[in-house]
């Protein structure tokens, strides 16, 4: 995992009604930050969603099982069976932003949450 780069994993059941249809799967938010240059300002959070990040989610043998790119809310979804799964932001060999990869175990009937932080490289 890079430096500075924070990844939160939230295991959580989640009800068919709060994550669609899907009863199984991924899901979660990709974020970004810091959001401009310079000193954070008081009041302001420092960062924002990532819209269009594209996340893949990779097996144990690393095989990209699911790509599901994030809406305007950075938020994403992908419909997965029970198993082990890596999650990374493809930024397609680009130097910044620097995302790390978050390891996920999906059970039957359940959803994971997963919440992914990308630096954006400003200071």
């Amino acid at each position: 995992m890079n430096p500075g780069v924070l990844i939160k994993i939230l295991l959580l059941a989640c009800s068919g009604a709060s994550a669609g249809t899907m009863t199984t799967g991924v899901s979660g938010i990709v974020h970004i930050a810091p959001t401009h240059p310079g000193p954070q300002r008081i009041g302001e959070s420092g960062r924002a969603p990532m819209i269009g990040a594209a996340v893949q989610v990779r097996d144990a043998d690393h095989s990209v099982v699911a790509r599901v790119v994030t809406g305007t809310d950075g938020q994403f979804s992908a419909p997965v069976p029970p198993g082990d799964y890596r999650l990374e932001v493809d930024v397609g060999g680009a130097v910044l932003p620097r995302c790390g990869e978050v390891r996920v175990i999906v059970q039957e009937g359940h959803v994971a949450q997963v919440e992914l932080e990308c630096d954006s490289g400003m200071r």
